[in-house]
């Protein structure tokens, strides 16, 4: 794939007041309880997948910063951390939450899509994705974009929810009256594409949580 990028577009916005980052954090903070009733707790999630990927150096990419769920809790162990997402409403959201935990000044937003990466080959040190590719509908080619932008040596965390989990959001999102994105899993092929590139590979399933923890041997 050719290495001709375009530069990283950052999302143009005002700096919230604290009282819109205290009540987006609240409406976040519902939601969050929501999940817990049905079993999810999403914060017992980030930290298990976070214990899986940490310690990260260097330069690092989120996949999906929806929310920001991920990607602020990373931030706190990170002098710099940069994430993607194709919606600016999601990371208008999870800008919110950023200055909210105050880690604003650590967080680079990005608007684009993961199909297509605006960084050349080899720009980061780590990629990270917290429950972001059931919701893509070419899977296959957001992997080949990580795997491109990752560096030599370096770390790939990927995160999507286990089979337990897909039955909880299944259920919260039948109560609502909505579906819910449930592929079949693709971890077992990606495994396979990792070890074969010569990455070391941990699958590790907890917390509702299926993760690969890669980290390439060169």
């Amino acid at each position: 794939m050719a290495d001709a990028r375009q530069p990283e577009q950052q999302h143009p916005t005002r700096k919230p007041t604290g009282r819109e980052a205290a009540r987006a954090h609240q409406r976040l903070e519902q939601r969050n309880a929501l999940q817990r009733r049905f079993g999810f707790d999403a914060a017992a999630s980030v930290r298990f997948v976070l214990g899986q990927a940490l310690p990260l150096r260097g330069r690092v990419l989120d996949i999906g910063t929806g929310k920001g769920r991920f990607v602020i809790p990373l931030a706190r162990h990170l002098p710099r951390v940069t994430t993607v997402d194709i919606s600016p409403a999601e990371q208008d959201v999870a800008r919110l939450e950023a200055a909210y935990a105050g880690v604003a000044d650590r967080v680079t937003f990005v608007l684009a899509d993961a199909r297509a990466l605006p960084w050349r080959a080899g720009s980061f040190d780590a990629v990270t994705s917290w429950n972001v590719f059931h919701h893509l509908a070419r899977p296959e080619r957001v992997f080949d974009e990580m795997l491109r932008v990752l560096k030599p040596g370096g770390k790939l965390v990927l995160a999507d929810f286990a089979p337990s989990g897909f039955r909880i959001m299944d259920a919260i999102h039948r109560a609502e009256g909505r579906r819910h994105p449930h592929p079949p899993s693709r971890f077992p092929h990606w495994r396979a594409r990792l070890l074969k590139a010569g990455f070391r590979v941990r699958r590790l399933v907890a917390c509702h949580q299926e993760v690969l923890a890669a980290h390439h041997a060169d």
